[in-house]
């Protein structure tokens, strides 16, 4: 067991010097986990004002079977119910502690978006800043910029796959 932990941490460091040697491929490796971040993160920011949408509905829904329940309270005291009325009160009472949970939801959703929007803006002027500095001319073209393609998941796969075989190779032709 030692054995394959010494070769791996052997390869690893080789591979790290070989990068290192390399600023071209830290940086094309740079911009792959860039491009990554920006996925993830506009992914999350959508998860976030859909939740902000659905928690939305979800109280205007809320709002309808509270009224309900209220003149329910209301019918039932006319009848000369008070059972039914407290009841009524009890399940009104439910419902507006559960739309306050959903209130304190969507506001924690609200207010994680500008974070989310501000780390989306510094992957993004990350991702520029690393862009700027891949020589054009003396080197290999950097991975292609896959901008309307960022939410989708097969291709980031088929990247995280390509990027996989690419430094397996690189570190069969390393331990040659």
């Amino acid at each position: 067991m030692t054995f394959f932990r010494d070769l791996n941490a052997f390869l690893e460091q080789k591979l790290e010097d070989f990068i290192r040697a390399n600023p071209q491929l830290e940086l094309n490796l740079l911009l792959l986990e860039l491009e990554d971040q920006e996925r993830e993160t506009q992914e999350r920011l959508l998860r976030l004002q859909q939740e902000v949408n659905t928690c939305e509905q979800q109280i205007l829904g809320l709002v309808s079977e509270i009224r309900r329940w209220r003149d329910r309270t209301h019918t039932a005291m006319a009848a000369q119910r008070p059972d039914l009325a407290e009841l009524a009160r009890q399940r009104e009472a439910e419902l507006r502690r559960r739309g306050e949970q959903l209130w304190t939801q969507r506001l924690n959703a609200l207010n994680q978006i500008p974070v989310t929007q501000q780390l989306l803006q510094k992957i993004r002027d990350r991702r520029r800043e690393v862009m700027n500095r891949i020589p054009t001319a003396s080197a290999p073209p950097p991975p292609p910029r896959i901008s309307s393609d960022l939410n989708d998941p097969i291709e980031a796969e088929f990247r995280r796959l390509e990027l996989q075989t690419a430094l397996e190779e690189l570190k069969r032709s390393m331990g040659r």
